[in-house]
């Protein structure tokens, strides 16, 4: 009888043991976003950043490479358009002073479920040169928009920053572009341009 019991426990402690063994050999949940370049990874780069940290900030996986010694770091961005990248440039000292999205990286970035209610009478009547970054920012929330690149020429000094957001614009008037550039935080020109302008 006693050794049946000390079978019985072999039995169930090899049991257990090969349990915990295939539990902890299990292969760790993975990132599906690991590959590539996502927009959280993105705005975490910041400005006076290092090639090498930008690079611990995307992570090893996504595939990025540069153009030329010292030139900008382009990644690819996952989303259901070709050509989506995102670029880093630095200036000599190594620190970050321009990223930039590409037309099909940014354009997947736009929320598909916000209302596109900028018409063409609103970007004529609604923002004018002088306005503030805060006031466009302002009048096209919730609306299809993104910052399309920024940059800081100057860095560590922050004259001269400059950006430009780009929006998209009612079905209705052919989805047109409009874009919004910005000198210091203050904007400097703006454009629309439509198939319904043609001609």
């Amino acid at each position: 009888m006693r050794l049946r019991r000390l079978v019985t426990v072999a039995v169930l402690a090899t049991a257990l043991a090969g349990s915990t063994a295939t539990a902890s050999s299990a292969d760790p949940k993975t990132d599906p976003d690991r590959n590539y370049l996502t927009d959280t990874k993105y705005e975490a780069v910041a400005f006076g950043m290092s090639r090498q940290q930008v690079e611990a900030v995307i992570g090893t996986q996504p595939n990025c490479s540069a153009i030329g010694a010292g030139g900008a770091l382009v990644c690819w961005a996952k989303n259901q358009f070709v050509d989506q990248t995102a670029s880093f440039t630095f200036n000599a000292s190594d620190q970050l002073v321009r990223k930039e999205k590409d037309y099909a990286f940014a354009y997947a970035w736009y929320t598909y479920d916000l209302p596109r209610t900028m018409t063409k009478v609103q970007y004529e009547q609604e923002f004018a040169v002088g306005d503030t970054l805060a006031e466009v920012d302002a009048v096209v929330a919730g609306t299809a928009c993104t910052d399309i690149w920024a940059e800081r020429p100057g860095y560590p000094s922050s004259d001269g920053w400059k950006t430009m957001i780009r929006c998209t614009g009612t079905v209705d008037e052919s989805y047109p572009e409009i874009e919004f550039f910005f000198t210091d935080g203050v904007l400097t020109s703006k454009t629309y341009s439509s198939r319904d302008d043609a001609g």
